[in-house]
């Protein structure tokens, strides 16, 4: 077992990143790209979306004002660029059905903090569309097979789990084994909508235990739950679990724990979804212009039906 890095350990190697541009944005939306298939553009807006993501939950663990707003601008290009890479994903398939490399460079844990960020913001509508997407990913196979098969984040899957859970729609993934292994979150999956606070306040300090015993950074050929700096800590299924209690109209105990420190020691304010910006105008347009299909195929009804796929 390991301890987490302290808040000022964490904070130091978010601040540790080269720099990222909308250039290969701006090339797609001016169609000055090298792109002879008219391949959807996404990595600037996942790079830049990254980028300002460490600075966000940096600002949130140094207690510094307005966050939340500013993870608000990273999550909303983050979920864009998801939306943006699962139709091209899903195009691929269809334009290059004999290829012997089937398109596959989807992240599903990334993806998924980026739904409980979501949540975390208030954003009930699109996280819960970012939800369906990471299942839709993992039912179709679109995700990278290192952070499914090596990693193991079972934090990761819980919150997929519990998103799951909620909706009690069909939707799923199929996990392996390695998913269900930790017992605090089984009991959560059973029982995180209990009318009882004091249970699910029992249940969620077990959980903040095994998120700071987890918080450690990933070694060579030993990965944490939490090891990813991002999240080491940031009580992120914790306040998903309080998020999705709160739209249930449940009580939600106070939880007095080292991991709960400010800003997290009370459930965040919602903050707006900001309209998308130029560059995410331009992108669509030429999107929809070259794929007349993309509004269907990446509409919620289209996602959900994958998402509820067999995994």
């Amino acid at each position: 077992m390991v301890s987490a890095p302290s808040r000022k350990q964490i904070v130091s190697q978010l601040r540790k990143y080269t720099p990222r541009t909308m250039d290969r944005a701006v090339a797609y939306n001016r169609r000055t790209d090298d792109n002879s298939v008219n391949a959807v553009s996404w990595i600037s807006y996942s790079s830049v979306g990254a980028a300002r993501q460490l600075d966000a939950l940096a600002d949130a663990l140094e207690a510094k004002g307005g966050w939340a707003d500013a993870l608000g601008g990273a999550v909303a290009y983050e979920m864009f660029a998801d939306q943006l890479s699962f139709f091209w994903h899903r195009q691929f398939r269809q334009e290059f059905a004999n290829s012997p490399q089937p398109l596959r460079l989807m992240d599903w844990e990334p993806m998924t903090t980026t739904m409980a960020l979501g949540f975390v913001l208030g954003w009930r509508e699109q996280a819960t569309y970012q939800g369906y997407l990471v299942a839709a990913v993992l039912n179709r196979d679109y995700h990278l097979a290192v952070g499914y098969d090596e990693r193991h984040r079972r934090a990761n899957a819980f919150m997929l789990r519990l998103f799951a859970n909620w909706r009690s729609d069909g939707t799923g993934h199929a996990f392996p084994l390695w998913a269900s292994s930790v017992p605090v979150y089984e009991q959560l999956i059973e029982r995180w909508r209990t009318a009882d606070p004091g249970e699910v306040q029992q249940m969620l300090l077990e959980a903040c235990d095994h998120h700071l015993a987890e918080g450690g950074p990933d070694k060579k050929n030993k990965y944490f739950d939490f090891g990813d700096d991002r999240l080491a800590r940031v009580p992120l299924e914790i306040i998903m679990v309080l998020r999705l209690r709160e739209f249930e109209g449940l009580a939600n105990p106070k939880l007095d724990h080292a991991l709960m420190e400010a800003p997290f020691d009370t459930l965040p304010r919602g903050v707006a979804v900001p309209a998308a910006d130029e560059y995410m105008r331009g992108t669509l347009a030429r999107a929809k212009t070259d794929w007349p299909q993309f509004e269907s195929a990446t509409a919620l009804e289209t996602v959900k039906a994958a998402a509820r796929a067999a995994g």
